[in-house]
């Protein structure tokens, strides 16, 4: 046995302080580390090659929160999620408003769409177990029955950014295998040319727009003939799931690098993660409240601590089908008088700066919940002292369910994440021996719990290489905790650049600049902006025929435009260059591309 003592020094220090924070006793503190150690250290001494090993586990951080039961003895999501709504009490209450077009759904509603979906999609559709289907939506009141009924049907939900163009959905229809694919009637043109390259898609059932006539095109569905199937659920004989080993959901990450690869999130992921989240939120956020989140629901972010939990919870939820407009979310919080909001730090960058926020009456919001980027102290700050109201942070991942650190309101930290979501363990490493560290010691997070996800979807050796035997996920984020177990986000490992919080891969953005024939050689970074948070700078080698002049860099930035979703635009600018940094290798060392925009940012200079 590893002396508890030599391991765990800060547990023993955080139980004699008398914080609030520290309201665990010696006893229960040391046993947890005890068990910790026990289960989780290996004498492996140095990481192997191409795959995660467990080198040492001396420093592992356990939740302060209670431990929710084991997701393997529940039910499957879609049981989980519905069970009550046909109770009486929240039957008939509004489960979701879209405050862009006004339509709503009841809970009821809710459960009969749910169902007559499944129906449909099992005996005409012929939905197999473990196949795969995209929803290619902007949030919609029936996103959630469209989801839960997959789930029922066995096969996993693939959604996806609406803002996609159609090289870009059909890269994601392909490798997902998806059967079927939900568009929205906006999207129908650029899902119509997507399928052209994607002939695992059998069918295309489209989701009506309210605001519009649009005529559904010959070949594909009509939502509305699904949610009218009047089949009995006895028809439709749907296969035992397992809970464990059954995938439900299988969102695209970009992960720690590269390319976007599909997170395998079991139906015991997800339901770990609702029960983790509850843990934290059902003491502060009772049924009777309201939740504002214009999030997007292809985003795990939005999908799962929105749109699920307030769904299994019986809360009624406001949501944006349209893109963000501050104005209009500052209506709808006078309008429908929402309790609590989940918003990403440009949303709440406009609530501290805007003038457009004083005009409005914003009293009824208690607390703003912000995840997907770090937010600033002192933006935190400024909009608590502007609305009085909490800001509590949290983070995660789509490879985590998402959530793995939550704040708690009664114990918050400023500039923290939290500490550990329920049945949780962490630990800081040195990114390259693997060692764990102390508290206040700087390093990559790893993450070990029930929400960790089951892996990438065909790819065993980006699993290996994030995901150890035992469980331990590398986040590929840079952080560090403090001695009472608050985790803080410093940087990042991983060359994935966050553009209002989402994803943008920089290999992928590299691949479609060496399409374009000036171009010899490119490497793009992030470089830091105030209201995106960050934004894709490429680094140009042209070729010798092409002049190096602001015409050039116009036209490269205007060629990408043409050709991504907005997030991906390289909107932080080309920078010409006689060569990229690469190692011996041939590996682009973006790390030094990263100093220097570093280097500009300290110096004023960064434009």
């Amino acid at each position: 046995m590893i002396s508890l003592r030599r391991c765990f020094p800060y547990y023993l220090s955080k139980a004699r302080q008398s914080s609030a924070s520290a309201s665990f006793s010696i006893d229960v503190i040391a046993r947890r580390a005890e068990i910790a150690v026990v289960r989780n250290f290996t004498a492996s001494s140095s990481l192997t090659s191409g795959a995660l090993a467990d080198v040492c586990n001396i420093h592992v951080v356990s939740s302060p929160y209670a431990p929710i039961v084991d997701p393997s003895t529940l039910s499957p999501v879609h049981e989980f999620v519905s069970s009550e709504w046909t109770n009486p009490d929240i039957a008939d209450k509004v489960a979701i408003r879209d405050g862009s077009t006004g339509e709503i759904r009841t809970f009821s509603d809710y459960h009969i769409r749910m169902n007559r979906i499944a129906s449909a999609l099992k005996t005409e559709y012929q939905l197999k177990p473990n196949e795969a289907v995209s929803i290619f939506s902007p949030n919609n009141v029936d996103y959630l029955p469209i989801s839960l009924a997959v789930g029922l049907c066995g096969a996993k939900v693939v959604p996806i950014n609406p803002l996609y163009t159609a090289t870009e959905l059909s890269k994601l229809l392909v490798p997902s295998h998806a059967k079927i694919l939900f568009a929205h009637a906006k999207l129908l043109p650029v899902a119509l040319e997507a399928v052209l390259n994607a002939p695992c898609v059998e069918h295309i059932i489209v989701i009506p727009d309210v605001q519009s006539d649009a005529k559904i095109p010959h070949g594909s569905e009509h939502l509305e003939r699904l949610t009218a199937y009047e089949a009995s659920d006895k028809n439709a004989q749907y296969d035992a799931i397992d809970v464990k080993s059954h995938p439900f959901l299988l969102p695209y990450s970009s992960g720690t690098t590269g390319l976007s690869k599909g997170c395998m999130l079991s139906h015991a992921n997800i339901v770990a993660n609702l029960l983790q989240t509850d843990e934290v939120e059902r003491p502060v956020f009772p049924q009777h409240h309201k939740l504002v989140s214009p999030l997007p629901f292809f985003h795990i972010y939005g999908l799962l601590v929105s749109l699920i939990y307030c769904g299994w919870r019986g809360q009624e939820l406001i949501t944006m089908s349209d893109r963000f407009d501050l104005e209009r979310f500052c209506q709808l919080v006078q309008e429908h008088r929402p309790e609590r909001a989940h918003l990403v730090p440009p949303i709440i960058l406009g609530l501290a700066k805007h003038p457009i926020v004083d005009k409005h009456n914003m009293d009824s919001l208690k607390t703003i919940v912000s995840a997907a980027a770090p937010l600033g102290k002192d933006t935190e700050e400024t909009v608590r002292k502007r609305l009085n109201l909490d800001i509590k942070q949290a983070w995660g991942m789509s490879e985590l369910s998402p959530l793995a650190t939550l704040t708690s309101e009664s114990n918050p930290k400023m500039g923290s994440v939290g500490p550990l979501a329920s049945s949780t363990h962490g630990k800081i490493i040195d990114p390259d021996s693997g060692r764990s560290l102390g508290p206040n010691e700087h390093g990559e997070l790893c993450i070990k719990g029930p929400q960790v996800m089951m892996g990438y979807f065909n790819d065993v050796e980006k699993t290996k290489e994030c995901l150890s035997d035992s469980g331990w996920l590398r986040t590929g984020d840079l952080a560090y905790y403090d001695p009472d177990g608050f985790f803080y986000i410093t940087d990042r490992l991983k060359e994935l650049i966050k553009v209002r919080g989402y994803q943008v891969a920089p290999a992928e953005l590299e691949e479609l600049l060496f399409q374009n024939e000036i171009v010899q050689d490119v490497a793009v970074v992030q470089v830091p902006d105030e209201a995106s948070g960050e934004l894709p700078r490429a680094y140009v080698v042209l070729k010798p025929s092409a002049e190096p002049n602001e015409e050039t860099k116009e036209l490269l930035m205007n060629w990408v435009k043409e050709r991504v979703s907005p997030q991906k635009r390289i909107n932080g600018g080309v920078v010409f260059l006689e060569q990229i940094p690469k190692s011996a290798s041939g590996k682009i060392l973006r790390r030094l591309l990263r100093d220097e925009v570093k280097k500009e940012f300290e110096n004023g200079k960064l434009n």
